[in-house]
């Protein structure tokens, strides 16, 4: 088994749609050369909790366009980080109710609860979303779509607990990240 990184700046993966509107940088396509390779099994996305990345996002949106269209960094985290911040905004509004993400297709749907019992900071529920919205981001690269449909690949959500060194599998079946442990760590990462 091969292992090849791609850690974008927050883990921020552009959605397809953005194809031919903008140019996306590495990240997509570092994933379509490792794909390409055919050993790729996993894809991982990963997120962790005290995020200064994403912590910048939402300080980020409150300023001015001009401050965000001067800075390279700015514009790319404004403008990939979007649709995470949208989805934090809704889940703020009732945090009791799951999200809904899509998988590769429109049909293909998935509910996910975010720290139901209210256990982390608020940058860490942030954080959370950031990792099940890229993993939305993610499935709907055309490239993928075949193997992760065929079981060829598999998609996993990884959120880290960077205070407790305590790493959580997103689990579909339980619609929230699980706590790693031996004992369930093979279960987690059976789809």
């Amino acid at each position: 088994m091969t292992h090849d990184d791609c850690a974008p700046i927050g883990n921020l993966i552009p959605h397809s749609k953005l194809y031919g509107k903008e140019v996306l940088g590495s990240e997509v396509a570092s994933m379509e050369w490792a794909c390409s390779q055919g050993s790729l099994e996993h894809v991982v996305v990963c997120g962790h909790s005290n995020c200064q990345i994403l912590g910048a996002l939402g300080k980020w949106q409150i300023q001015s366009a001009s401050n965000v269209m001067s800075s390279p960094f700015l514009s790319w985290l404004t403008q990939h980080g979007n649709s995470t911040l949208t989805r934090f905004e809704r889940y703020e509004m009732d945090r009791l109710q799951p999200m809904t993400f899509q998988g590769i297709s429109p049909k293909e749907l998935w509910d996910a609860y975010v720290d139901p019992q209210c256990h982390w900071t608020e940058q860490d529920q942030f954080s959370q979303v950031n990792v099940l919205q890229q993993l939305q981001n993610v499935s709907s690269h055309g490239f993928l779509k075949p193997k992760l449909k065929s079981g060829a690949l598999q998609l996993h959500g990884m959120w880290l607990d960077s205070r407790e060194q305590s790493p959580y599998l997103f689990s579909k079946e339980q619609q929230r990240f699980m706590r790693i442990t031996d004992d369930n760590i093979d279960s987690l990462l059976k789809i």
